[in-house]
């Protein structure tokens, strides 16, 4: 978990944004499609509804990083949901935390370097919950899949089963009715397995995890 200066510079780097503005997460989704234009398939074709609940959950986690088992626990959900619904790859993960940090370097106006170093700090953090997530909920749906004396999950992932980030009592990784990261409808790529239970009932929207009462939690 990031020290409390790393977060103290997270925080102040958001300081200033508009209470309610989207422009970071229109300029976070521009520089993702950029940089990975493969992905812009998971998500739908109207993305205002999302702006809003991406800056939303994403300025509650920063202001919440001082509660880092209850962020932690919401953030393995999200990566189990984003593995079952969108099949989100690891190697998906390095784009997004790029696209994040140039998109508050860009619209916060208190940005320095010190700031950059704390948001990849922090980024990596998020991204270790998320694929430990991703990894309990591929086991899950494949028990056999990691046979005896196969490789672990690579350092700062969590390996099932072990408390993740100092969080011992952290919910089972693969909540059903998770979140999805993007558009829940979006069809499967030719070939591909379905997405996770077809009987699930879709979640209200992207970063609002049912049955997590947290401080955190965006509104609806």
């Amino acid at each position: 978990m990031p020290d409390e200066s790393v977060i103290e510079a997270v925080r102040a780097s958001c300081a200033r944004l508009p209470a309610g503005s989207t422009r970071l997460a229109e300029r976070f989704y521009e520089n993702l499609f950029a940089m990975a234009p493969d992905v812009r398939a998971m998500f739908p074709d109207d993305l205002r509804p999302q702006h809003k609940r991406m800056a939303t959950a994403l300025l509650e986690v920063v202001q919440h990083l001082d509660s880092p088992d209850d962020v932690a626990g919401y953030l393995q959900d999200l990566g189990a949901q984003h593995h079952r619904e969108l099949q989100v790859k690891p190697e998906h993960y390095p784009f997004v935390g790029r696209s994040l940090v140039r998109a508050v370097s860009e619209i916060s106006p208190t940005w320095t370097s010190s700031m950059s170093s704390a948001w990849v700090l922090v980024y990596e953090w998020i991204t270790a919950n998320m694929l430990a997530g991703a990894e309990r909920a591929a086991e899950q749906a494949n028990p056999r899949r990691r046979a005896p004396g196969a490789p672990q999950p690579s350092p700062g992932v969590a390996p099932p089963g072990a408390p993740s980030h100092g969080n011992p009592q952290a919910p089972a990784y693969g909540n059903q009715q998770a979140p999805a990261y993007g558009n829940q409808q979006a069809p499967a790529p030719s070939g591909a397995p379905a997405h996770g239970n077809p009987q699930t009932p879709a979640p209200r929207h992207a970063y609002d995890v049912p049955g997590r009462d947290r401080a955190y939690r965006p509104s609806p």
